[in-house]
């Protein structure tokens, strides 16, 4: 807490850890599948990650780094705290993105904390987090607060700083959820217990079992939305990948030019 109270009024220190602070919104699958796109974002950038939990998640999972802990200190001892809304009174990626564009050739004084948000929004500036320019910026600012419910981890690879990293890591890139979920996502004993006697009392018996999630190893069949009343000729299509749904993901590449590709 002594190095992390430093930053409050170092703008620019140097030779420091760098920290992103992962905080909640929406429900349990949602933040699952971003504090894992966040754990993969604090690998790729060399940040320490911390999680802010909600009381529904207190005591879920276990501790996935051995010796430490990734959950944000509580109360005044933190010294970057959020409210339920995700800020406080700290810069925002938006606006530093707005400045930034404003200056042109200046330099851009830059926070040393600074609030982002990657959720189901059309923001122009959020679409381009993973480009280069925008992760030019980013790695100078100590410490990064994020509140997001969404997989983005396919943006990161549309990024030519990330990308080829990733390729190295993932050559499969259908794989990624399922090796960041098996390392992050433990259920501790207390769970794992009520688990364990519902598995045996309705399911281990079962002739059939049917999955209503898309995480399980297979590609999913995705139901088409009714518009107007009127049934698609095909009600339902396969997807592409096994991997978590990026719901919005960006409509330009980091040239700005329309993507018309998967990622």
């Amino acid at each position: 807490m002594v190095h992390l109270n430093s930053f409050k009024s170092n703008v620019t220190t140097t030779g420091s850890c760098k920290y992103i602070v992962w905080t909640h919104v929406n429900g349990l699958g949602n933040r699952m599948v971003s504090m894992a796109a966040t754990f993969l974002y604090a690998i790729l950038t060399d940040r320490v990650l911390l999680v802010k939990f909600q009381d529904d998640m207190v005591g879920l999972f276990c501790e996935p780094f051995l010796n430490s802990s990734w959950l944000l200190p509580n109360g005044k001892e933190f010294p970057f705290s959020t409210d339920d809304n995700g800020k406080k009174d700290f810069e925002t990626y938006d606006s530093v993105m707005k400045r930034d564009r404003e200056n042109n050739s200046k330099e851009l004084l830059l926070p040393s904390v600074m609030h982002l948000k990657i959720e189901h929004t059309d923001d122009e500036h959020e679409m381009f987090f993973s480009c280069d320019h925008s992760q030019h910026l980013l790695h100078k600012v100590p410490i990064l607060i994020l509140r997001s419910d969404q997989y983005f981890v396919p943006s990161l690879f549309m990024g030519p700083s990330f990308g080829q990293e990733l390729r190295k890591m993932f050559p499969n890139k259908e794989t990624v959820f399922h090796h960041l979920g098996r390392y992050l996502f433990f259920p501790s004993n207390d769970v794992w217990g009520p688990i364990k006697r519902f598995y045996q009392a309705y399911l281990a018996k079962a002739d059939e079992k049917i999955g209503i999630q898309s995480l399980g190893g297979l590609k999913p069949w995705v139901l088409y939305k009714i518009q107007d009343n009127n049934l698609p000729d095909s009600p339902c299509v396969q997807d592409v990948s096994m991997e978590p749904c990026y719901h919005i993901p960006p409509k330009l590449d980091c040239m700005e030019k329309p993507i018309d590709d998967d990622v």
